[in-house]
Parts: structure tokens; sequence; C-alpha cells
């Protein structure tokens, strides 16, 4: 789903100047860079920078300034998380926004004549605007592939697509529905009791999200019925979560409870805020998730990216397992966006992780031919990132080829091996092994001299192996070391 769309034209090219001054450490961009690369007159930015440094000052507690300096627009400390701000302020003012809340959430609330009237709009103006609404809301790429899996239930589709919206805008930053945060406290309170859960914020945030959207939908009389791919197993806190809907949720005595039910398990297990959840899906989403598993297991099996000697059967299973997990997810209930709201960083995966983002990928390729999916270049880069973070945590990293060995030799500065590799840990993932003896295996030698007599290695020199702003030099030499180990035996294959 491409989000910005329900922003006007001038709001978004304005995000892409704050996400340009986010993207770059010095926080200061060239006036001319950003009427190349946004495609704006010089007049056309005069305007909009006037109006975003305007707005900035609409937020509240923003400490962030922008200036327009010697050919540069400059801001001091700015970073992702104003962008966000910004990008929610605007979606509230998109008038796109207010017919997707009122088509389907609150058309029970008030009538269409007078959602007109307060809003200031035409009934010819509000019919284009729908129409845009509904198209951007439309996902025939997955369509098709979901009729697959079971014959969805409209509404099963209808609520997935209302709440990604408010994930991806809201994202943690304000309560989309103040008037239901009393209720919704109680039941992540009751919920944690009663599953025996406990929940990081970013869970607590999906979930709330999630309550409010059935409760809303639930409101306004829009049921659904998904026991044709989901059903319910015994379970002793069913009775006690079917009851708290019945006395806590409007209309849901009028609703399919078992169905709604099963609808707030897969959620939970789609999030990997449970495990396991008592639901059995029906057999054709249990052949596809078998397929797919199957299909990324043999993928797995054959790259060349991961020592395959050492690669064991029970974590190429785990591994295929999860990957073809997301992807039912993805394919089946649309929960997969949830996971993620941006993914501009996928240049720095491919630097950090050149490997893995290969086998990555090589399982979008699969995935796409497995399951016939036709995916937009934002969707394949987003299922991209989910594969590529799933390979991080699944397959040990001594076992990816890219891996770098550092010969650490610091002369004047004496810092514990132990203490230097939790650093090296924190700073720059996984996948580097450290020596303090040089030899053929080495990649790379950090010290705070300079060898005169090493040659056929890079040399990182620090002065004070402690200071942080060393660090972009090592990993820019490491991408560098790991990207020319990768092109080699990528050529060698």
């Amino acid at each position: 789903m491409k989000y910005l769309a329900f922003l006007e034209k001038d709001e978004r090219i304005k995000l892409s100047v704050l996400a340009l001054l986010a993207e770059i450490g010095q926080h200061v961009v060239q006036v001319k860079q950003i009427l190349d690369q946004l495609s704006i007159t010089r007049y056309k930015f005069n305007q909009l920078i006037a109006e975003l440094i305007e707005d900035l000052q609409q937020i509240k507690q923003c400490q962030y300034q922008l200036t327009v300096k010697s050919g540069a627009v400059i801001s001091e400390h700015i970073d992702y998380s104003i962008y966000q701000q910004m990008q929610l302020f605007y979606l509230r003012q998109s008038p796109r926004f207010q017919i997707f809340e009122y088509e389907y959430l609150n058309q029970q609330t008030e009538s269409r004549q007078k959602f007109l009237r307060d809003h200031f709009m035409s009934q010819s103006k509000y019919y284009t605007l729908r129409g845009q609404v509904e198209n951007l809301l439309d996902n025939k790429a997955l369509m098709q592939k979901r009729s697959e899996g079971g014959n969805l239930h409209p509404e099963l589709v209808e609520r997935a697509k209302i709440t990604n919206v408010y994930c991806h805008f809201f994202n943690g930053i304000d309560d989309p529905f103040p008037e239901l945060k009393e209720q919704t406290s109680r039941f992540c309170t009751f919920l944690c009791m009663t599953l025996g859960i406990s929940l990081t914020p970013s869970e607590r945030f999906k979930l709330r999200i999630f309550f409010q959207v059935q409760v809303k939908r639930l409101t306004g009389r829009h049921y659904m019925n998904i026991r044709n791919i989901a059903t319910l197993k015994r379970d002793v806190r069913l009775p006690f979560l079917k009851n708290y809907y019945l006395k806590n949720v409007w209309h849901s005595d009028q609703a399919d409870i078992d169905s709604e039910m099963s609808y707030l398990l897969l959620f939970l297990k789609s999030q990997r805020i449970m495990d396991s959840v008592p639901v059995k899906l029906c057999k054709q989403i249990q052949q596809q998730f078998n397929r797919g598993s199957q299909r990324f297991e043999q993928v797995l099996a054959e790259t060349n990216v991961v020592e395959q000697k050492k690669f064991s059967v029970a974590v190429k299973h785990q591994t295929a397992e999860r990957l073809s997990e997301l992807t039912i997810w993805l394919m089946v209930f649309d929960y997969f966006e949830l996971t993620e709201t941006n993914s501009t960083d996928q240049p720095h995966m491919s630097m950090n992780f050149p490997a893995l983002t290969v086998l990555g990928k090589q399982l979008v390729d699969a995935a796409v031919k497995t399951f016939d999916l036709q995916l937009s270049s934002e969707v394949q880069s987003r299922l991209l990132k989910c594969y590529v973070k799933i390979l991080i945590d699944g397959i040990p990293s001594d076992l990816v080829k890219d891996n770098v060995t550092i010969c650490v030799d610091f002369i004047q500065s004496i810092v514990p091996m132990d203490y230097f590799a939790q650093l090296l840990t924190t700073n720059l993932g996984a996948g580097i092994v450290l020596t303090n003896q040089l030899s053929s295996d080495v990649d790379i030698f950090l010290s705070d001299i300079f060898i005169s007599s090493i040659h056929d290695i890079p040399q990182v020199t620090w002065l004070d192996p402690l200071k942080t702003s060393n660090w972009e030099q090592l990993r820019q030499t490491i991408a560098e070391v790991k990207q020319a180990k990768l092109e080699k035996f990528m050529a060698a294959s």
C-alpha cells in the first residue's frame, strides 16, 4: 500500500525534504540537490520550505528548526522521529484520510450530509476522493492468492487494511481513538493476565490499534465469519476471552464470537506476541505453508553464501518454517505490513549483510514463483528486509561466508579483548571474528599505529581505541571487505 498517497502532493514533497535531512549525518542538504532530486522549481522550493518551517512550529515540544543559508538547507539534530510526527500531522489534515475514517469507521455516528458540511466538501469532490481512497486500499496483487487461501471473508480483508493504515501513520506517536483509551487499557491488562503474556511497548501499541479497529468495526455492525479458514481448539482460557468481549464490546453478542476470537489469536501469532495459539488453520492454508517451507528449505540447502557442511538440517528447517509463516501472513491475512513501517535503510542492509541479502533475494524470488505472487517493488523490498532479519536471527553468523576476521593489536593503548569484543558486537553486529595473531585468515588489521610491512589487507588506525567516532571508518572498511569476499566466492561458484 502506498501510504503517502493519502497526503497531498506538496506535503509529500515536504516530507521528502525532511527525509533527506534525517538521512544525511551533517543534516545539511544543498538546495540544488533538493531541486534535482524532487524535480521542483526554485519558486516551488521557496514556497514549500517556508510552509515546512511554519508547520514544524505546530508540533508540540519540537526543537528542530530549519534554515536556508548559503544555498543549503540546515537543521541540527533532526532525525526520523520528526519525519513520523510531521507525516501524522499532514495525515490529519488530509481530506482523503477524513473520508477514509468516515467510510470505514464512523458512518454510524453521523450522516453524510453532516460530514460534507463539517468538512466544507461538495458531494462531487467527496465521490472523487472516495474513489481515490478505494483504489489506494485495493491490493489486487494479493486478492487472488487470498482466495486460494480459503475464500477469505471480506470483513477480514477490510480490517487488515484499516489496521495497517493506523499502525503505519500513528506508529506509537499518538492514540488514534482517544475515546477508546480506557477501554483499550483494560482490555490489554485483561488479555495479558488471561493469556499469561507480557508486552513490549511496540507490541502493546500494535495490540491497542488492532483492538480499537475491531471495536470500531463491531460498533458499526461489520461482522465476519472465518470458520472456513480458522477454527478454535479446546482451551480453558477461551471462555474468559469470549465472556469479556460479550460484556465489554458493543454488538459482540450479534457477531460470530468464535471468529472474533480466532481473529484476535491469529493476530497475536502473526506479530509473534504468542508462539502458539489454540487455532487450527484450514487445509488449504496448511498446504500453502508446507509448500513454502519445502521450497525455502531447498533454497537454503543450495545456497553458496552459507557453509553447507556446518549448516544443520534442523536450523534449515526451522528457518524455512519461519520464512513460510511470514509469507502466509502477507498472502492470506495481510498482517505482514504491520512489521515494517519504513524500508529506506535497505542500502545499509546490503552493506552490512551482503551475503544474507543475496540469499534473501533468492528467497523472495522463490516465494514469488512458488505462490505465483505479483508484488510491487515496495512490497518486495519490505519482504526482503523481513526475510533478511529472519536469516540474521536464524543462521549462526559464523556460517555466513562474508565473515570478517580482524586482527586487533593496540600497542600504545591496551584494551581488554573481551570488552572490545562486546563493543564490536554492539556497534557492528555479528559476523566479526577477533584475533591478536596476524595470519592469512585476517581480513583487516586494526591498531593504534600504522605498520608499513602489512600490504595485502586494509589497515585501520585508531589513535584512541575507545573514541566512539572511530567506528564509522571501521564499519565502512568491514562493508568493503564483505562485499569483496561475496563477489569472490559468487564468481567462483
